[in-house]
C-alpha cells in the first residue's frame, strides 16, 4: 500500500512534470500551447457560465390604488371602471362558450346525436353554480359589511333598474 500512495504523492508528480518538460523534444512547445490552449478554454468556458455577484434586487411595483392622496369619488370610479371591464370580461367569455356549444350542438344535429338534453343540463348545472357562487359571495359580504344605509338604498334602486 505504500507503494501505491508514492506514486500517486504530489511530491512524485511534480518531480514527473518537471523530467517531461525539461527532456529535449522538438514537440514540446507545440504540447506546452495545446496544453494552456485547452486549459485556457476551460476556464474561459467557466467563466461565461455566469453566477457572478449578488442576484439584482427585486422591482417593486407600487399600486396606484393605494396612494394616499386619491379622493372618495376617484376610487369608486375606478372601482366601477374595474368592475365593468370585468364584466364586460366574463360576458364575452361566456359568449365565446355559447359559441362553442352552438358548434358542438350543431355537430351533434347534423350527425344525428341528441344534444338537447345534454345542452339543457349543463346550463341548469351552469346557472346552478353561478347561484352557489353568488350566495357564497353575498354571505361573505354580509358578514363583513357594516351597515350603511345610502348603500343599501342605491343596490335596491339599481336592482330595480335592472328587473
Amino acid at each position: 500500500m505504500k507503494g501505491f500512495f508514492r506514486n500517486v504523492s504530489p511530491r512524485r508528480a511534480v518531480v514527473d512534470l518537471w523530467e517531461v518538460i525539461g527532456a529535449p523534444s522538438e514537440y514540446r512547445r507545440v504540447g506546452l500551447i495545446m496544453a494552456a490552449m485547452v486549459t485556457g478554454g476551460i476556464f474561459f468556458v467557466m467563466t461565461q457560465q455566469g453566477g457572478r455577484g449578488l442576484p439584482r434586487p427585486p422591482e417593486i411595483t407600487y399600486f396606484p390604488s393605494l396612494l394616499e392622496s386619491r379622493t372618495d369619488a376617484e376610487i369608486l370610479a375606478e372601482n366601477k371602471a374595474a368592475t365593468a371591464k370585468a364584466k364586460a370580461e366574463a360576458a364575452e367569455e361566456e359568449a365565446s362558450q355559447e359559441r362553442v356549444r352552438q358548434m358542438y350542438k350543431a355537430v351533434g344535429d347534423a350527425t344525428g346525436v341528441e344534444t338537447r338534453k345534454a345542452y339543457e343540463e349543463g346550463k341548469a348545472e351552469r346557472e346552478a353554480l353561478k347561484r352557489k357562487i353568488d350566495a357564497a359571495r353575498k354571505e361573505v359580504l354580509d358578514k363583513h359589511m357594516v351597515d350603511n344605509p345610502v348603500y343599501d338604498a342605491e343596490m335596491k334602486k339599481a336592482a330595480g333598474k335592472q328587473q
